[in-house]
């Protein structure tokens, strides 16, 4: 019975991961909290992940997070990024992604992607500022027994701020195309992602995300972030393709922040994400 289901679940990774290779798994719990509609202004540690123009807002910081895909014990992810903020140069990012499926002990598949990003000012004035920024993307992919590859992808994005209040974002994701597998090539995806939010008030962010892969399919997503108190923020969202809600919370303490987020699914079992950062 045990090899059976070993047979099974190596079937259904190869399977996997021809069409959902290096999927959009969300490594932000503050991004998850409000359904990954963050383009337009990632600005902390994570922001190497979603807009690498966001790191030039990200300061000096650095996190980690962990989650369980859809609430299942043989699939784990873990991630490490941060940001360090320099006064000529810009700002340098790094980001390390890792997911794990494990059965009985053995590691049947290995997601790995570590990136290196910049990210700096175009143009800067009181009113108005947009910024830039880069990255490059080494992926991984390991079946038990079955080998690796390796391959690499560029992004680029840019995020503009019009009057301290309403933010632009645009980012593209593998703009080489990068592939993967030595006899079958398969597209590593392509993604595009176009994001406004608006400031109202202060502690208050509404943000709408237009994203398109490279299959053409495309999904809205729409969050809101609220800061209800120094020490307290919530959030919440929602998107479609297929549809569900995210709601999410962060706790402030002198510099350290913990993140947590519910992300709902039409079919799945709900995604709890936990995340701990620290600003310098």
């Amino acid at each position: 019975m045990k090899n059976k289901i070993f047979l099974i679940l190596m079937i259904s990774l190869m399977t996997y991961s021809c069409f959902a290779m290096f999927n959009d798994y969300e490594p932000s719990a503050r991004a998850r909290g409000m359904s990954g509609a963050v383009t337009s202004f990632s600005d902390d540690y994570s922001a190497i992940f979603y807009n690498p123009a966001g790191m030039r807002y990200s300061g000096t910081q650095a996190g980690a997070g962990y989650f369980k895909l859809f609430g299942n014990d043989f699939s784990e992810i873990t991630t490490v990024s941060g940001a360090v903020k320099t006064e000529k140069a810009g700002s340098f990012g790094f980001g390390f992604m890792s997911h794990n499926v494990e059965y009985y002990d053995v590691n049947l598949m290995n997601e790995k992607i570590f990136s290196l990003g910049h990210s700096f000012y175009l143009t800067k004035d009181v009113r108005s500022e947009i910024t830039f920024g880069y990255s490059a993307s080494i992926y991984t992919l390991s079946y038990h027994e079955l080998g690796e590859d390796t391959n690499v992808g560029i992004n680029a994005g840019v995020i503009a701020t019009l009057h301290q209040r309403t933010k632009l974002g645009f980012m593209l994701k593998n703009i080489n195309k990068p592939t993967m597998g030595k006899d079958h090539n398969h597209d590593i995806p392509q993604q595009l992602a176009i994001g406004l939010s608006y400031i109202p008030y202060q502690g208050v962010i509404t943000a709408i995300d237009l994203k398109k892969n490279y299959e053409g399919d495309t999904e809205l997503r729409t969050g809101v972030e609220v800061e209800i108190h120094p020490m307290m923020i919530i959030r919440a969202g929602i998107r479609n393709n297929p549809a569900s809600y995210s709601f999410g919370a962060a706790f402030k303490l002198k510099g350290m922040i913990l993140d947590y987020a519910l992300n709902t699914h039409a079919v799945l079992d709900m995604t709890h994400h936990f995340g701990l950062g620290y600003r310098f």
